[in-house]
């Protein structure tokens, strides 16, 4: 009875809200009425009766939390009164890592929602998002609709605006006046990409928009976050984003609202209709771009929000890699129904947040990210990956220490448990374990050397004019071979909880047989 009474109230404050989006304006120098962007108006008014009345979800796509399993730990060795949810972002202390996601302003009634979610970010120690700024750079008059921080002195507080509008005249100054306007702690860059194309009106104009990005980024003075709108960030432009300078990433996958389901409901010409209906499925899961993301950028900011439906979802959230958990739906619909509602709501998120590290044993964040206790349910489901590193080596005999740059790149793969293979791509460079230490390091230059001495002219290899098709420049090298013949091009090696199971004074090396030159490992990880 109570969500029936909680789903009337919000479709009855909803409604509202869409009809001041259709009939607001704004106040002229002279004090008459003056239209507010109608068209923008009329979008936003038909967005917020659709999110209602009609199902927008993704259709064959879900947010891919549910192929991740928390295995019980029936003897947790912590009290459960000692479990921390709370993290540090950008400066601000939050009793959990829970971001009520950007969504609204506006409107009287936009603002009303906007204030009851200040109060409850304050009261519960969450950040907040605000809704996309253009409007309020376009008409300052509107700003009572946005400005929270007042209500919300505490709270770590999200500026927004649509990244396309970085061509189409907003730079940097206009980011910096949006910020500054709001006393915000930081401002997100919303990816739009496809809902433009699919609306009628929409703004495509997406090129050079990297660039634009990349200087936003080097002159606001404020962190910048970059977030699609729930269709997902792939690695690459996860790359590429924090390549520009981006601060954090929101992944916002597939699996809630879908946008295109959105636009469907909004277009009345059938062939543009199934055109939006083609792209129900399009996306990348929430639980998929997270774990893609947190592999190419191990040490960066990464948010994930797309489809978060309760406490569990974000304790696997956190599992996965992620810094923040973006959720706007629940929170829009719960502020709708009222205040307590919404504080009920992060209330009860939070604790299942806490009860679920405590079923873990994972007393901090930190230790919920590290956890070996969230697992696919398909266990028999490996993951490979490759990549290759590159070395400048100093001289024959010289051992190159590359185990942090090994370990790097299982960290980048993501794989918790499985091998790593380490491979020279060279017959005069080969790949070794042992231990670093100085005078043990000479000891195997002077066996190499006695083993395979070097220019004594014993090496048929080493009679150039005998040999066909040599290079001018070709070394005379023959003791590299022989030496390389007694080492190996690779070794492999247990991963155990992400970490290399190496002992104690074990290190991986990069043995140089030759002469200065320019290598090549390749390093492969597979496992789950």
């Amino acid at each position: 009875m109570w969500q029936n009474a909680f789903d009337n109230k919000a479709v009855s404050t909803f409604a509202s809200i869409g009809s001041a989006f259709v009939n607001r304006r704004a106040r002229t120098g002279n004090g008459s009425l003056a239209p507010v962007d109608g068209g923008t108006a009329s979008r936003k008014a038909d967005h917020i009766r659709i999110n209602i009345e009609d199902d927008v979800a993704s259709k064959g796509i879900d947010n891919g939390f549910d192929a991740y399993r928390f295995v019980h730990c029936a003897l947790p060795e912590v009290d459960l009164d000692a479990i921390e949810t709370s993290t540090e972002l950008f400066g601000r202390r939050l009793a959990a890592p829970i971001l009520i996601s950007c969504m609204t302003g506006g409107t009287s009634e936009a603002r009303e929602i906007n204030r009851t979610l200040a109060r409850v970010v304050q009261g519960a120690g969450l950040a907040m998002g605000l809704g996309s700024g253009r409007v309020l750079l376009e008409h300052p008059e509107l700003l009572d609709t946005f400005n929270v921080r007042p209500l919300a002195p505490d709270a770590l507080l999200f500026a927004n605006l649509g990244a396309v509008q970085l061509n189409r005249g907003c730079g940097v100054e206009e980011c910096r006046r949006l910020v500054d306007m709001l006393s915000a702690d930081a401002l997100v860059l919303h990816l739009n990409a496809l809902q433009e194309a699919l609306q009628p009106d929409g703004d495509t104009c997406f090129d050079g928009l990297l660039g634009r990005i990349a200087e936003v980024c080097a002159r606001l003075e404020r962190p910048v976050i970059v977030k699609e709108v729930g269709w997902g960030i792939a690695s690459d432009v996860v790359e590429q984003l924090f390549s520009a300078g981006v601060s954090a990433i929101d992944v916002a996958g597939a699996g809630g609202t879908s946008w295109s389901e959105v636009e469907r409901h909004r277009i009345e010409a059938a062939w543009r209709n199934r055109v939006a209906a083609s792209f129900a499925g399009w996306g990348i899961s929430t639980a998929e771009c997270l774990r893609d993301a947190r592999r190419v950028a191990p040490d960066k900011h990464i948010f994930a929000s797309g489809g978060i439906r309760d406490g569990i979802d974000i304790a696997k959230a956190i599992a996965l890699g992620a810094d923040l958990v973006g959720i706007a739906g629940p929170f829009l619909r719960a502020a709708a129904a009222g205040e307590q509602a919404a504080a009920d709501l992060a209330r009860e998120w939070i604790e299942v947040l806490r009860i679920a590290m405590f079923g873990v044993g994972a007393k901090t964040l930190a230790h919920l990210r590290a956890t070996p206790r969230c697992r696919r349910r398909d266990d028999g489901d490996a993951a490979l990956r490759s990549e290759r590193l590159h070395y400048r080596t100093e001289g024959a005999s010289k051992f190159h220490d590359i185990t942090e740059d090994v370990a790097a790149a299982v960290k980048r793969s993501g794989v918790r448990n499985g091998l790593v293979h380490v491979y020279s791509t060279h017959t005069t460079a080969a790949i070794r374990i042992n231990e670093n230490e100085e005078l043990l390091l000479g000891d195997f230059e002077r066996f190499l050397e006695r083993v395979a001495p070097a220019g004594n002219g014993a090496y048929e290899h080493d009679d150039i004019p005998r040999r066909v098709g040599v290079a001018p420049d070709e070394p005379v090298n023959g003791h590299s071979h022989c030496r390389h013949l007694l080492l190996s091009s690779s070794e492999t090696l247990p991963v155990v909880e992400g970490v290399i199971a190496l002992g104690r004074w074990q290190r991986i090396f990069l043995i140089e047989l030759c002469s200065s030159r320019e290598r090549d490992v390749v390093v492969q990880v597979i496992g789950a």
